[in-house]
Formats: C-alpha cells, structure tokens, sequence
C-alpha cells in the first residue's frame, strides 16, 4: 500500500501535480507455493495546466482507475513466468466510460541466474510512454550485497537501494510515468479526442521507517524526457496549425515527490 503526492516544475507554460494510490494483497494458490497471485488497485489524478489553452483545455484533471491482476508460477528450479494484466480506465472519467477502457499487460520469463541475480525478459502494452505501444521488457532483481539491491522492469523503472540501517533506506531512481488519456467533447482543440502525457524521471530517494512495514518517503530530481501529444481518435497528432500550439515541446524539470508506504 503506498500513497504519493508529486509536483513538476514549469515549462512552457504547462505545470503538473499528481495524486497516486495503490493498494494490493499477496495470495498462494496452492500449498507448496508454485503460483502466487497479487491483486492491487492503483488510482492516480494528473492536473495539467497550461496558461496558453483556454476553457477546459487550460486546467485539466485526468485520472486512472486501474486493477492490477499479477501471476507468478515457478516452472522449474531455474525459470519462472510472471502474467500481468491491467484492465483500466485512462481519462476524464466523463461521459461514456467504453472509450476510457484499456487492458495493458505484459508477460515476462524470469531465470534464477544465481544466489544474487535473477534475470527475465519478456514483452507488454502499455501507455507509459504518454503512446499506446508495445514494448520488450527485461527484469532484473541483483543483491550485490547484504546492503544493496538494484531492481527494475526497463523501460518502465529501475532502483537501486542501499540499506545501512533498519530505519533508513537511500536510494537511485528511474521511472517512466505517463499515460494515454480519453478525453470528451468539453475540448476547444478541433478533433481532440486523447491526451498523452509522459515524463523519464531520475532521481534521489530516502526512506524512513516509522513502524512494522510503514516508512515515509522523500524523492527529488530531474525529468528526463518529457511528452505531451493531443491525439484524435485514431492516435494522429492533431495539428493545431497556429503557435504556440503547433510546438508544445517540454524541456526537462525538477520534480518532488513525497508518500507513504506499507512493503509486504
């Protein structure tokens, strides 16, 4: 379970805040521990604004209701498969829901190198790149030592966390954030129908363990790549035609990201 709250900076007139949440709960679903099941739920809430639009264009909320279904099964001593669906809704939640369901998703082998490493790769659909795209994946989970892990899922995030002490944690992020968003007729942008919205994100991290699993969490750093993409209903660029909406490139930012989080 873990609650966020992030903050990037300006560019171009456009500035974002974002609210996430999460929760999810582990399962067996036989006895010797072959196949483990976690469900979870995520909900977010983007607020876009952008000083050159106007009417609803100019300060606009979209949101993901998203459940996460997620299947581990060991297929050997060596290799092991991970199933994740996401069957969500990406928009302003308005008006006809249908057009604000996707199902993204991805399949990943995984192989227990050693001790220390495991390694998978694998494919999967996704939005975080602000487009609908499917993309390889490769996991990795390293304990370089008793205090140090590196983790991720490229091209979505990776981490590395040095743990010194039970209280404290420091750590090294990457984060691909973003979506595909629906979006209804209340637009002043002809044919705009999506929104997509994407940010790479590095950073510094600490973490404070208050209690049991509980710790507090702090990150700051810089974006990497920025996207932000009208679209109509067949994901074509919408051409405005006129500035300062023909270019609505976004330099890159410094954001703060502060939350709560409850490990299993």
């Amino acid at each position: 379970m873990n609650f966020s709250y992030q903050q990037l900076g300006d560019s171009n007139g456009v500035s974002t805040s974002n609210y996430g949440a999460q929760v999810a709960h582990r399962t067996f679903l036989d006895e010797d521990g072959a196949n483990l099941l976690t469900f979870g739920i995520n909900y977010s809430q983007i607020s876009i604004s952008d000083k050159d639009l106007s009417g609803p264009d100019k300060e606009r909320r979209l949101q993901t209701v998203v459940p996460n279904f997620s299947l581990m099964t060991i297929l050997d001593e060596q290799y092991s498969m991970v199933v994740t669906l996401r069957p969500g809704f990406y928009g302003d939640l308005k008006g006809d829901l249908g057009k604000d369901f996707r199902l993204e998703g991805g399949v990943v082998v995984t192989k227990f190198i050693n001790e220390s490493f495991t390694l998978g790769l694998g494919v999967g659909r996704g939005t975080n790149f602000g487009r609908d795209l499917v993309v390889p994946l490769v996991q990795f989970l390293y304990f370089a030592s008793d205090k140090i892990v590196l983790r991720g899922l490229l091209p979505i995030r990776a981490s590395v966390w040095y743990v010194p002490s039970q209280q404290w944690e420091f750590g090294a992020i990457y984060r691909l954030q973003g979506s595909l968003y629906n979006i209804e007729d209340d637009t002043n942008i002809s044919k705009a129908q999506r929104l997509g919205f994407a940010s790479a994100q590095l950073g510094a991290a600490a973490r404070y363990n208050l209690f049991g699993k509980n710790y507090i969490v702090a990150e700051a750093g810089v974006t990497a790549l920025r996207r932000y993409e009208w679209r109509d209903e067949v994901g074509t660029t919408v051409d405005i035609g006129k500035e300062p909406f023909l270019d609505r490139d976004l330099n890159n930012v410094p954001y703060l990201r502060i939350g709560w989080i409850e490990k299993f």
